[in-house]
């Protein structure tokens, strides 16, 4: 009689097996997810594929930091994980010194996953090393990006650009402006006027107002620019 009580109790116990997947719904997921994470690319996957079941959500993030691939796993009891390729997927940054490495700088990247309409906060970002071939204004400075809301959906990982974020004029055309050089250690002060609009550590032009120039400056506050190096 004890044993029969055991015997059920340890059937009670045992959860019900879920389904087997198939390449249809493992490929939805990768599409979905790509898709939050503001990706493109398709997920190669053979729709007559068997996968184990999984009575979880599968969890799908990038392979080793990029998007040509990503791994698929289920954390539920008996958890499994696969890599699948995805053709036209996105590549992680690369590694400094790698073998046709091109020329790095820092730069700021997606610390998570964020959907469009995020207000960007700290915890959101980190420095990582960007190819200086990639499009885009790239955004350097955590200044520049806390209390920006985002335009777009970005993955982890990927590179922020100016263009990803709402505008944030710091400078308007045809509005004034202060020219600051810098020669040799003395900072001189000019009156100026836009030319263009512009946002903070965007390169604009300016006309000097006291001798008519045309002046290449980066904005570095509101109404406030700095001469470019060598740039006139």
């Amino acid at each position: 009689m004890i044993r029969g009580g055991i015997t059920v109790l340890l059937a009670c116990l045992v959860p019900h097996h879920a389904a087997a997947l198939d390449g249809h719904a493992v490929q939805a997921r990768i599409v979905q997810a790509l898709a939050d994470a503001g990706q493109g690319g398709a997920p190669v996957v053979s729709a007559s594929r068997p996968y184990p079941p999984c009575a979880d959500p599968l969890d799908v993030a990038p392979h080793q930091g990029g998007w040509q691939a990503v791994q698929v796993s289920c954390a539920g009891t008996g958890g499994w994980s696969r890599v699948i390729r995805i053709e036209g997927g996105a590549a992680a940054p690369r590694v400094p010194g790698a073998p046709g490495d091109q020329p790095q700088r820092p730069a700021l990247v997606l610390a998570e996953s964020l959907p469009r309409g995020t207000i960007l906060e700290a915890a959101h970002l980190r420095e990582a090393p960007i190819g200086t071939r990639t499009s885009g204004d790239l955004i350097v400075s955590l200044e520049t990006a806390i209390g920006r809301r985002l335009k777009s959906n970005l993955g982890a990982g990927q590179p922020l650009l100016a263009r990803h974020l709402d505008h944030d004029w710091q400078v308007t055309d045809g509005g004034p402006v202060t020219i600051v050089t810098i020669l040799g250690g003395i900072r001189i002060e000019a009156a100026g006027v836009a030319l263009e609009p512009g946002q903070l550590g965007q390169d604009i032009r300016v006309t000097n107002a006291g001798s008519g120039e045309v002046v290449h400056v980066t904005v570095t506050g509101r109404n406030k620019v700095m001469v470019r190096p060598n740039i006139r």
